[in-house]
């Protein structure tokens, strides 16, 4: 089910990633023209943004939408949608989660750009120590605005909106990036198909998975590491 791209560090993964993704998106729009995409945020991929931010040159041509965000104004520093910008630059095309709106209205804002946008090319997803991804948290409710979109509140206590579940789910590609020994235990968790939201994202192909942590049993490697 996963095909893991395992690198010695976090800086070598970023650079394979940023090469995946690259790659992927050019096809992408050779082949049809655009490109959609959705990215995680949080601190892991910001390295992989900003290398494609100086190397990747058909930013006009891809939608991006963010996994998910924090129920803040845009311009705070928590905000998924400053960071993607400020890694990204200001050539990458990112949906603004509209929170300045109430949190159910934003969502549903939110759940109707993502129905525009029909099933995306690829999505980055990461994964915390607790086992969520995108907003998607163990044993916590994601209060459904739509068929592609979500609700809910992180452990803080803060609101979250997030694509679905299900919408993950019909992406035509989903990419894994865990880095940092802090998640091995959810990376262990997710291989081994424990009941965590992480393990439920599901496409019916590969899953590719980025990160620079062995699987304790090398018996969970479906692919070779890669020697690019």
């Amino acid at each position: 089910m996963y095909r893991i791209f395992h690198y010695d560090t976090p800086e070598e993964v970023s650079r394979e990633l940023a090469r995946f993704m690259e790659e992927f998106l050019t096809t992408v729009i050779t082949e049809k023209g655009v490109a959609k995409l959705g990215l995680a945020g949080g601190n892991s991929p910001r390295e992989t943004y900003a290398l494609m931010r100086d190397s990747f040159h058909l930013w006009e041509r891809v939608l991006i939408f963010p996994t998910d965000e924090r129920f803040v104004p845009s311009e705070y520093p928590e905000s998924n949608y400053r960071m993607l910008r400020e890694y990204l630059g200001d050539r990458a095309k990112v949906y603004r989660v509209k929170t300045e709106l109430p949190l159910r209205e934003a969502c549903e804002d939110f759940d109707r750009a993502l129905s525009k946008a029909g099933g995306l090319d690829l999505v980055l997803l990461g994964i915390g120590r607790d086992g969520h991804t995108a907003s998607i948290f163990p044993g916590v409710p994601c209060e459904s605005c739509g068929e592609n979109a979500c609700t809910s509140r992180s452990p803080d206590g803060l609101d979250r909106i997030s694509m679905s579940l299900s919408y993950i789910n019909r992406s035509h590609q989903v990419a894994f990036l865990v880095l940092g020994e802090e998640k091995r235990d959810a990376l262990e968790r997710l291989l081994e198909g424990d009941d965590i939201p992480a393990s439920r994202v599901s496409n019916g192909k590969g899953i590719y998975l980025f990160t620079d942590l062995l699987p304790a049993s090398r018996s969970q490697l479906q692919s070779k590491r890669s020697k690019r």
